[in-house]
Formats: structure tokens, C-alpha cells, sequence
């Protein structure tokens, strides 16, 4: 399962929250979601599961191809 960055970016913007309220929502270090969302680091399955609680999305749609940005 691999996370789509852009995705993730999209979502989080437009729920209104930064990087840093992202991780504290979802439970993970700042400068995770920095790397993650900059193509730094990969996400694993629990990370990716929490941070998709915590933007209160379905799973979907921060996962997949790059390209394919949510709408």
C-alpha cells in the first residue's frame, strides 16, 4: 500500500489543518508529514491508517498512484 503525497497534501489543506496539527491529530511526529508529503519517506500501513482517521477520509484516498489526486 503506498501513500499518495499529493493526495495527502490536497486533503489536508483543504481540511484546513497543517503539518503540524495533522500529527498531532493522528498521533505521529511533525516532520513525518513533512517527509511524507515531500516524498522523503515512505508511510507504513498503521501510518497511513492514522493519518486517514485523522483527516477523517476513507483510506482510498490518500493511497494509489501519485498522479491520481483526490478530489
Amino acid at each position: 500500500m503506498n501513500l499518495n503525497r499529493e493526495a495527502l497534501t490536497v486533503i489536508r489543506e483543504r481540511s484546513g489543518l497543517t503539518k503540524s496539527s495533522l500529527a498531532t491529530k493522528a498521533g505521529v511526529d511533525r516532520t513525518l508529514i513533512h517527509r511524507l508529503e515531500n516524498g522523503e519517506r515512505t508511510a507504513s500501513v498503521a501510518v497511513i491508517r492514522k493519518l486517514a482517521d485523522a483527516l477523517e477520509c476513507p483510506l482510498m484516498a490518500i493511497i494509489g498512484p501519485s498522479d491520481e489526486v483526490a478530489a
